[in-house]
């Protein structure tokens, strides 16, 4: 709620900026290249929930599981050069990562009766999820004052996204207890989306702060399950900005 809280405040900012200075449309951006640096966080709210079937004891057993994919702090750093009026094309690379827990909830065989299944619960920590994303923007940057910009960035997003799935468990007799479950790593790439607003002040005449408002979107196919996992979502960063006069 927070973070959504920030996100409305910084895109409000930023139209209260171009609203403050109708003058901007005609300030030619004079610089001939930036480079940024971010670091923050990405918000996602997902959840991947699986069925299998595996063998024990000569009998089909079934398990079903639940992951929370959340958000995972930010790392960003990008630039771009002018190559025409107020338009830079560019390119960036960002980097989320962030671990959870899967729950468990299998029907088990029993070892001496056929036919008679016994229910077992379980955790299985720290199943990682990483994306790596190749933002190719285009960024119209426009000037507000001598010291403060907004860039307005588009363009299509190459993810490279790596994720941990539950496939199978291992049990421990009589009870039935969790001793192991077998973790499959997927790792897919594929196409998204980024579209963002950068807001920044330069103390210096190259030499700045900024920060950055941005939604990513992608999908990627788990084979292992047969589910499409969303990925990206909204970010937000501060750091540094530099520009090239």
């Amino acid at each position: 709620m927070k973070l959504k809280m920030i996100k409305a405040g910084c895109l409000s900012f930023a139209l209260w900026v171009l609203a403050a200075a109708p003058t901007s449309a005609q300030m030619a951006w004079t610089d001939r290249a930036f480079a940024n640096v971010n670091f923050g966080l990405q918000e996602q709210s997902r959840t991947i929930e699986t069925s299998s079937t595996f063998s024990l004891y000569g009998e089909d057993g079934s398990m079903t599981t639940s992951q929370p994919i959340d958000g995972g702090a930010l790392f960003d750093i990008g630039g771009g050069y002018k190559v025409w009026k107020n338009l830079a094309g560019g390119l960036g690379y960002s980097r989320v990562q962030s671990h959870g827990d899967i729950a468990i909830s299998a029907s088990v065989p029993d070892p001496n009766f056929f036919d008679r299944h016994r229910p077992l619960t379980g955790v299985s920590s720290n199943a990682e999820h990483s994306e790596h994303a190749i933002h190719l923007q285009g960024t119209w940057v426009m000037p507000v004052t001598d010291k403060i910009d907004v860039g307005f960035s588009f363009g299509p997003t190459i993810f490279m996204v790596g994720q941990d799935v539950a496939t199978a468990i291992s049990v421990t007799e009589p009870a039935p207890t969790l001793s192991s479950t077998t973790i499959t790593r997927e790792d897919h790439t594929t196409v998204g989306i980024n579209l963002g607003v950068d807001l920044n002040y330069f103390f210096r005449p190259n030499i700045g702060g900024g920060l950055l408002v941005r939604y990513t979107y992608g999908s990627v196919d788990l084979d292992s399950v047969g589910e499409s996992l969303t990925v990206g979502g909204f970010q937000l960063g501060f750091g540094l900005r530099y520009r090239f006069k």
